[in-house]
């Protein structure tokens, strides 16, 4: 029950604009200290404790092909995800709306919206990059929940975000299978009208080759890590795009 509060607190500071009465998420994560009892927060919750790598000063190889598949939009509009990540780079994240795990979907959500927000206020990167948002609890996470989600977090629609699902289970299996997502339902914890799942969070970092080029698990999920991998693979097009390079 602890936990469900802290998820609560966290994600209206999410919603409310990465601010609740003042506070930036890093302080307003240290306040919930008195009402955790020990309950770890994440990284991303925070301040980094070490300084992210300079942009250009490192390169990200390439891990694998991004893989397709059919999936929803907000509007029940069937869509090919591959055709969603097409001439941006793009940050993919699975996750159900219902979540309680302080460092899951919540922790993604937050990160996301912070990458999102600090990357279109920067000078030249504005509409550079994409987000997508795919739920894998298509029961309940049907357009009509994932719209009313979306509109509660990117209301201004100052990033470029899609949230996705798909039409059942059997459409999202192959997409959670290609990108190696584990999503197990936990059978123990149904009702109260909402499926619970045990996942490993992951959120895939996809250049505008659709290739996968990180992968963060909830360790390296940070608003300044995911802020210099997009400016480190766009630098990367520019210097491919310059006229020099070109042939």
């Amino acid at each position: 029950m602890l936990k469900a509060v802290v998820v609560t607190k966290l994600m209206c500071a999410v919603i409310c604009g990465i601010s609740l009465c003042g506070l930036s998420v890093s302080a307003f994560a240290s306040d919930l200290k008195a009402d955790r009892q020990g309950v770890y927060l994440a990284p991303g919750w925070g301040k980094l404790s070490f300084e992210a790598p300079a942009v250009g000063t490192y390169s990200l190889p390439v891990i694998s092909q991004a893989a397709d598949g059919i999936v929803l939009s907000s509007d029940g509009e069937s869509q090919q995800l591959a055709e969603l990540m097409d001439d941006k780079v793009t940050l993919l994240s699975f996750i159900y709306r219902t979540c309680d795990d302080v460092n899951g979907c919540p922790l993604s959500t937050m990160v996301l919206y912070t990458t999102g927000n600090k990357i279109a206020e920067q000078q030249g990167l504005k509409g550079k990059l994409r987000i997508l948002t795919l739920s894998f609890d298509p029961e309940f996470d049907t357009p009509k929940v994932m719209k009313e989600f979306s509109q509660s977090i990117n209301a201004g629609k100052t990033i470029d975000w899609h949230f996705l699902t798909s039409q059942s289970d059997q459409a999202i299996k192959p997409i959670l299978e290609s990108y190696q997502q584990s999503v197990v339902p936990d059978a123990t914890n149904q009702g109260e009208g909402r499926n619970k799942f045990s996942h490993i969070l992951r959120v895939y970092l996809i250049d505008r080759k659709k290739q996968i080029r990180n992968i963060y698990s909830m360790s390296f999920l940070h608003p300044d890590i995911l802020i210099n991998d997009v400016k480190t693979l766009l630098l990367e097009d520019a210097i491919a795009e310059a006229p020099n390079n070109k042939k």
